[in-house]
């Protein structure tokens, strides 16, 4: 599904998305007074497991029977932690923490899973060997390439700045032996397969892709920004030919990328599950052709990618009740337990008895295959190709709309098959309603031309619209050819894709005319992008909308844009924007002014990004961050919860 405006996300979001489909509810496990973070899965003998990072530690659930879960232990490793990344490679877990203990360690915890259902599991921490020696503190994530027996670790701090860290399994896996690593810039995640590497860099917003052959040595082949510019996980399709990318950012998108070709990595599509409400996007993985994704506040979805230049969502379940901003809800899903039982995990909700706790939800997915709708349109009278088409399949599933390119294509789709009416809507043109029988896995081509509209179009000829950035202004300028019983011009502006239309201004029309007429605007409040179009009407309620033009332009003044993430785990990183040249003192400092970091920076004129860590013996709460520049301060705080 292609982007759509604000206006018609809004109403599809407060309708069709609060419903649950092809996903359905067993049981939930709770952790009275622990968060729980991510969450991956175990079967052996018959038998499966969930294994949940809870902050106090790993805790082994048989979810054999999914209607009657049981827990039979947690793992503590003296750390406490909002922070707990999982995965396997045979009988072990291995658990990852941005937490210390007592004793200012951390390292990589290693759980022997062999005896399950039998407790006490096995378990110790590797603190690194050779090179890294008991160096090995906090680590944010970490991935295992089965293919090669490697367990890589991502954001460990025994390098600088965080990079990667290469484990070899293969000879012992419950003693890992240190092999090399990648310190090019800060990873926070990442996706491994056969001696590559697809490292998710948060901060600087993009992926790699990076060849591990030589352990040693990694060389990074190519990078790819992701849509949000905040890059929090990467997970490869099955063939190896497409990658998938999530930002932890508001607003944000499952995307998907042809990288069969590195050297020419192709965006070729994007979703959100909820347009227009703000939700954050967290983790996706791929199992067969499908994305299992959670969305923060948005709970779970399941996306077909069978097309991943058409990707429809098939499935969905809400484990918060809600949706928009916000770091609530579904942090981690696991989708490849043998018997498909999809397990999520919901960070901090009221529990039972009183007070908060984690939640594990037990799930039931139904993994559907797309109806897939594709085609173009053009127009009827001159075989032109048409954007901006509205396409709507008339059917009560969500997200099956689109809007048609620059190239006069679209491609949307649903879940459900059948015949439905779609309708074909554009301003000047007549709308068209065709049928189409959808059937599952299957591309439906429907290629339409629209007729434009029967009534007498506005006596106007527009020649040229333009607009650009002036000063302390944008410019628009317009130029009619001829004009007949012209009213006004209204000027309309959005300050993104997303945003909706406002009314910004009027200019009165001339009316009747045969020369060429030309008229301006002055946009004195503009935005850093603001997108504008021309609406105009004549004395019989006629209306015509020109094309549609975005203006950028560099934010002024200086002042601290974002920072992120929220809470943070030590790591932040500021944007900060700038008018111009200047070097800055940066103060970081408790509620006491007693804990304090100065330095100096030297920020550039546009956006600056920079990235800061707290010291390890700062305890958790509340911390203030100043940015000052002469005669101007500013002021931002900050949540640390290791």
């Amino acid at each position: 599904m292609k982007p759509i405006t604000l206006a018609v996300a809004v109403l599809v979001a407060t309708s069709a998305f609060c419903q649950n489909y092809n996903i359905t509810y067993l049981s939930k496990v709770e952790f009275p007074g622990q968060t729980c973070a991510n969450i991956w899965g175990y079967a052996a003998n018959g038998k499966e497991y969930a294994l949940v990072g809870a902050s106090d530690g790993l805790v082994i659930v048989d979810v054999t029977d999914p209607s009657n879960p049981v827990q039979l232990e947690q793992i503590t490793d003296g750390i406490s932690s909002l922070w707990r990344e999982i995965k396997s490679y045979g009988a072990y877990a291995y658990i990852t923490s941005e937490g210390l203990d007592g004793d200012g360690k951390g390292g990589l915890g290693i759980a022997d899973l062999s005896g399950l259902p039998a407790t006490p599991v096995p378990f110790h921490k590797y603190h690194g060997d050779g090179a890294i020696n008991d160096n090995l503190k906090k680590v944010h994530a970490l991935d295992v390439d089965e293919v090669e027996g490697y367990v890589y670790l991502y954001g460990a701090d025994v390098i600088s700045p965080k990079g990667i860290v290469a484990l070899n399994l293969n000879s012992d896996p419950y003693n890992p032996i240190y092999v090399g690593q990648y310190n090019g810039s800060y990873v926070h995640d990442g996706y491994s397969n056969n001696g590559m590497v697809y490292g998710s860099h948060i901060f600087a917003g993009y992926f790699s892709i990076i060849d591990f052959t030589n352990k040693a040595n990694p060389v990074v082949t190519a990078t790819q920004t992701t849509p949000n510019a905040f890059t929090h996980n990467t997970w490869l399709s099955t063939d190896g030919n497409y990658l998938f990318s999530t930002d932890e950012k508001s607003n944000s998108y499952l995307a998907a990328y042809d990288i069969s070709d590195p050297t020419d990595i192709v965006e070729m599509d994007r979703i959100r599950t909820t347009p227009g409400s703000g939700s954050i996007i967290h983790n996706t993985y791929i199992t067969d052709h499908f994305a299992v994704t959670s969305w923060y506040k948005d709970g779970v979805t399941i996306t077909d990618t069978d097309r991943p230049g058409n990707l429809i969502q098939v499935g969905y379940y809400d484990t918060y009740s809600g949706s928009g901003n916000g770091f609530n809800g579904a942090w981690g899903v696991y989708p490849y337990l043998p018997s498909q039982t999809m397990l999520v995990t919901n960070i901090e909700e009221p529990v039972s008895g009183g007070g908060n706790g984690g939640v594990l939800y037990i799930l039931a997915p139904t993994f559907v295959n797309a109806c897939y709708l594709e085609g173009n349109i053009k127009d009827a009278s001159n075989n032109n190709n048409l954007a901006g088409v509205n396409v709507k399949i008339e059917h009560t599933d969500p997200l099956n709309y689109t809007d048609s390119g620059l190239d006069g294509n679209y491609g949307t789709g649903q879940p459900t098959p059948g015949t439905f009416d779609v309708t074909f809507t554009l301003a000047n043109y007549e709308t068209k309603v065709v049928q189409a029988t959808l059937n599952s896995g299957i591309v439906t081509t429907l290629d339409v031309e629209l007729e434009p509209s029967n009534f007498n179009p506005l006596p106007l000829e527009m020649l040229v619209f333009t607009a650009e950035s002036a000063a302390e202004y944008n410019l628009l300028e317009w130029t009619t050819a001829q004009e007949k019983d012209v009213d006004y011009f209204e000027i309309q502006r959005k300050r993104s894709a997303d945003d909706e239309w406002r009314h910004i201004g009027n200019v009165a029309a001339v009316g009747n005319s045969a020369v060429e007429i030309d008229y301006s605007f002055y946009d004195e409040i503009p935005a850093p992008e603001a997108h504008y179009r021309i609406r105009t009407l004549d004395l019989d309620g006629q209306e015509y909308y020109s094309n549609v033009i975005v203006v950028t332009r560099p934010k002024e003044g200086f002042y601290i844009e974002n920072v992120y993430p929220i809470p943070s785990s030590g790591m932040i990183r500021l944007e900060i924007q700038s008018d111009k040249y200047r070097p800055s003192n940066l103060s970081i400092f408790d509620v006491s002014g007693s804990a304090n970091i100065q330095q100096t920076l030297f920020i550039e004129p546009g956006l600056n990004y920079q990235m800061v860590e707290l010291p390890d013996d700062w305890p958790d709460g509340v911390y203030w961050l100043t940015l000052s520049n002469r005669n101007i301060t500013n002021k931002a705080s900050i949540v640390l919860r290791r």
